[in-house]
């Protein structure tokens, strides 16, 4: 394949040889991953993206731990050399199986993700993800996502963000555990109502099960968050149910900061998410 920068349409010089694969067919672009390109070559998913090693490798390795009991986990192909991704130029190049299906609509979303939970909790190397702290270690007012100097600052925005720093800093006791990072739909692929791949592992860590509750609760089950959180309780996931409205506000202002940070105080979904924060109040 031709050299040069990473698009849409090409791919790095030695896939094919690290993983030891024949020919590999054209490319088609897949949609999904905020920061990553991704590249179907047939029965095989190629992603590229800047990111760390080392984060990648913490990845992997939980990825490793939790697929035993929890076989939606798409598995990183391992090369002949034992790897699971390559480096070229700067980039971490990752090889998937495709997974037939669409992103949409589950019925076992909440049971998917107690087990998620319940089997990270056991993972006897657990430690923090380089490059990716938790909402207790994480610094407010400059990350990775937002800058606090940098945004507007509207009522509803300050209130949420005193109030989710007073929250942090009294130090909840929550359950923490390995976490996805990132339930939304898109990151599940569906068929006939069921989870047949749960993908885009970039923001897993170590954080509390209870918050991704939360925000799993209000995405998968708006009309009913509380029905969702049962049945994850009844499946034998350890995050604790009484935190939905703190997992909410944490995750609307999150929202806003980053979308703010980025110039997007003009934009339909900025306004939903101050309109929810303000109900919030």
């Amino acid at each position: 394949m031709a050299k040069g920068p990473l698009t849409v349409s090409t791919v790095p010089d030695g896939i094919a040889g690290h993983w030891g694969l024949g020919r590999l067919p054209e490319p088609e672009a897949l949609t999904g991953g905020y920061h990553a390109v991704l590249l179907r070559l047939g029965d095989v998913v190629l992603r590229s993206e800047e990111r760390a090693p080392e984060s990648v490798a913490w990845e992997h390795e939980l990825l490793a731990w939790l697929a035993p009991e929890v076989p939606e986990v798409v598995l990183p192909l391992t090369a002949e050399d034992g790897t699971t991704f390559l480096v070229r130029d700067g980039r971490v190049h990752t090889l998937l199986p495709y997974v037939e299906g669409d992103p949409g609509v589950v019925d076992d979303a909440a049971a998917v993700l107690a087990r998620v939970h319940a089997r990270g909790a056991a993972w006897p190397v657990a430690r923090p993800r380089p490059g990716r702290p938790a909402y207790a270690d994480l610094d407010w007012e400059e990350n990775d996502w937002w800058s606090w100097r940098a945004v507007p600052k509207p009522p509803e925005l300050v209130r949420a963000f005193e109030h989710v720093r007073g929250w942090i800093a009294s130090e909840p006791e929550l359950v923490v555990t390995p976490i996805h990072g990132d339930p939304a739909r898109q990151n599940v692929i569906a068929s006939r109502g069921r989870t047949v791949g749960l993908v885009d592992w970039e923001w897993a860590r170590l954080d509390w099960a209870g918050i991704e509750l939360a925000i799993a609760a209000h995405t998968f089950a708006e009309e009913d968050p509380r029905s969702f959180v049962a049945a994850y309780r009844d499946a034998g996931g350890p995050g604790e149910p009484d935190v939905l409205e703190e997992g909410l506000r944490i995750t609307l202002l999150a929202n806003a900061l980053y979308a703010l940070t980025r110039g997007g105080e003009d934009c339909d979904w900025v306004r939903y998410l101050l309109a929810a924060l303000r109900d919030l109040a």
